[in-house]
């Protein structure tokens, strides 16, 4: 019976038109910190490393450009190495002398490697039924799976690790719940009625997180679920168990 009735969600659960998660997972993704030196500001490092000084405010966190204080450490995502930013009046050689320091910081030397699929690495995090692949969709890019479920159905933590984000996502992905992995690996719970943790919380795998809903750009109540390498969609059945 319950089998017949999850199964009434499979023309309401489907997710529409998700949002790009960069803001939120960037920090996930490969980069690098640039600690700010005397004379440059946001926009001369944003425009060195061909970033949008607004994006790197955001994403440090940075209220006021103006008050950027020298030493403060800047995540630049996507970068490989740390370079050399112009200050006005400055000669080409005294730059020079300033690089071969700043090119030894934060090089990422001893991070982990990068996340190889592992079958069943992942427990499956809501008991429903599949609705959605990963893939192309109506002719758009569906980056995780769905999960039919009814609303107020237990969301567990697919593998152990620390909470990232934890609240209203962009748009269309409604209440999320974003869970930093080992290999460079997030899990992201969205569409959810409720979250139980908080960010930065450290969870246990099969803990409880969240409670299916239909928040968001949502049609049905079901769990939308992704898994990425960095901030890299991949295909989540790669790595959960066949059966649930």
């Amino acid at each position: 019976m319950r089998y017949v009735f999850l199964l009434s969600f499979l023309f309401l659960s489907s997710c529409q038109g998700l949002a790009d998660l960069g803001d939120i997972l960037s920090k996930t993704d490969n980069g690098l910190y640039h600690s700010v030196q005397e004379g440059q500001t946001l926009y001369s490092i944003a425009k060195a490393y061909g970033k949008n000084p607004e994006y790197l405010a955001r994403l440090n966190g940075i209220g006021d450009p103006k008050r950027l204080q020298v030493g403060t450490r800047l995540w630049i995502p996507g970068a490989h190495r740390v370079l050399t930013v112009p200050v006005p009046g400055e000669t080409r050689s005294a730059q020079a002398k300033k690089s071969p320091s700043a090119q030894k910081e934060n090089k990422g030397e001893g991070s982990p490697p990068a996340a190889r699929p592992k079958k069943s690495f992942l427990i499956w995090p809501v008991k429903g039924v599949l609705t959605s692949g990963f893939g192309k969709r109506n002719g758009r890019a569906h980056d995780g799976i769905d999960i039919g479920a009814a609303k107020g159905t237990l969301i567990v933590s697919a593998a152990r690790g620390q909470v990232v984000f934890s609240g209203w996502g962009p748009t269309g992905y409604g209440r999320m719940v974003i869970v930093k992995h080992e290999s460079k690996l997030t899990t992201l719970y969205a569409h959810n009625n409720k979250n139980l943790v908080k960010e930065g919380e450290r969870v246990v795998q099969g803990q409880r997180i969240a409670l299916v809903g239909s928040t968001g750009r949502s049609t049905g109540p079901h769990l939308h679920f992704e898994v990425r390498e960095k901030t890299r969609p991949k295909n989540p059945l790669h790595y959960l168990p066949t059966k649930k």
